[in-house]
């Protein structure tokens, strides 16, 4: 089945991932209609972040428009996408900005308050799907990813396999770049059959001028946009294969063996590695919707270096973690989970206590009998649960990470 073969009547439609997860759901009016908007290059990034990872497209047809909005509801509750859930609240999640106050701007994602002159795109709910998407649009339109721009004589590895067009030496010609960024723009602002147009138009301009090189780049370009959302399938299902759709959500768990009010979004992980010699590190890894959100993750020297108290060294990483996110106005996490045992989630909540942060919750995972400790007493948690995992390998990365950045520290100790 394709676009053009979806009903032309009201119902749900829900967009599930590679994994086969719920990612999003909504309600129309016309199914065909709106399903087909979503794939219609519209809707700026955040949409073209959602759609990329969708590949399959399940819909129910309804009597009427009521009917699809308490379906809708239901779904929403009983799927939890991911899409659905974090989007409703768009004050603390990265947006997309196009610096156009510099000669050659760059894309880049920002949760600060952009220069004047720039463009923004977004919020979106995650920050790995912003730097995805980013990504792969600064290879379609060759955009140079430097971070400072400075002059020089060689182009680097991105112009030598095709990905920039290397501003930084004599190779490029300036109108093209900005070409290239008005043609970014256009997509971002979801005129995406205009683009097309336009990149078909140039190139058979360049091609009657022999200019066969720039011809080719804007053939490439035409079929990466052309080929960017992946093949769909779309299939009826009805209301009873709905608890079939229904993942184990372990945040969902969570939620419940905690008697918390509200799913929580954003877990972090802490850890600490030393040995006598010194040079303790920690580290915080931080989850969202439970998948590895790295430009999150933090490294830490601890200070206290002539300590291998534990309880102290936990204490300072969580305040010097918590603190900086709090000065930042950033997203705090809902839960923090602490590697050890009641000394450790003791020491992590009297860092709290000292920032005034009352609504984080914090866990400890004790690796020798793997007990979940929570407000002094151990979880009744099934260890081969959903929750259970996803705590355990929240907790498995903040020891890798901990780890790696103290063996980077001895190894500099042991060379100088």
């Amino acid at each position: 089945m394709k676009i053009r073969d979806l009903p032309s009547k009201p119902g749900v439609y829900i967009f599930m991932d590679s994994a086969g997860k719920a990612i999003y759901t909504g309600k129309a009016a016309d199914i065909k209609k709106r399903v087909r908007s979503h794939f219609s290059g519209g809707g700026g990034p955040r949409q073209f972040a959602m759609i990329s990872r969708v590949r399959t497209v399940d819909f129910i047809t309804t009597k009427n428009e009521q009917e699809a909005l308490v379906l809708e509801d239901r779904l929403i509750k009983e799927l939890q996408p991911r899409y659905n859930i974090l989007l409703r609240d768009d004050k603390t999640y990265p947006f997309m900005e196009i610096t156009l106050g510099e000669k050659y701007p760059v894309l880049k994602i920002t949760r600060e308050k952009p220069e004047k002159k720039s463009r923004v795109f977004g919020p979106f709910p995650n920050t790995a799907d912003a730097r995805r998407a980013a990504r792969i649009l600064e290879d379609i339109f060759l955009l140079r990813k430097c971070k400072k721009f400075t002059s020089k004589e060689k182009p680097c590895l991105n112009w030598q396999i095709k990905k920039c067009l290397s501003p930084c030496t004599s190779q490029t010609d300036p109108d093209e770049y900005s070409r290239n960024i008005e043609e970014l723009l256009m997509f971002l602002e979801g005129n995406r059959k205009k683009l097309l147009q336009r990149l078909k138009k140039t190139m058979n301009k360049y091609k009657k001028n022999l200019q066969y090189e720039k011809a080719a780049r804007a053939r490439d370009r035409i079929t990466a946009l052309e080929s960017i959302f992946p093949m769909v399938n779309f299939r009826k299902i009805n209301a009873e294969k709905i608890k079939a759709l229904r993942k184990i959500d372990p945040l969902e768990d969570i939620k419940n063996i905690i008697k918390l009010k509200t799913k929580p979004v954003v877990i972090e992980g802490f850890d600490i590695s030393h040995t006598s010699s010194g040079q303790a590190a920690g580290s915080s890894v931080r989850f969202t919707a439970a998948v590895p959100d790295k430009p999150h993750y933090r490294k830490y020297n601890i200070k206290q270096q002539r300590t291998s108290d534990d309880l102290k060294m936990i204490k300072e990483v969580v305040y010097r973690r918590m603190k900086r996110l709090k000065e930042e106005k950033a997203q705090l996490p809902d839960i923090i989970l602490i590697d050890g045992g009641k000394g450790q989630e003791e020491a992590a909540k009297q860092a709290l206590k000292l920032l005034n942060i009352e609504k984080i919750k914090v866990l400890a995972l004790a690796k020798e009998k793997g007990n979940i400790y929570y407000n002094g007493k151990i979880l009744d948690m099934n260890k081969n649960s959903e929750a259970f995992k996803l705590l355990k390998r929240i907790d498995k990365e903040a020891h890798r990470f901990a780890h790696s950045h103290h063996l980077k520290r001895r190894k500099k100790e042991s060379e100088n």
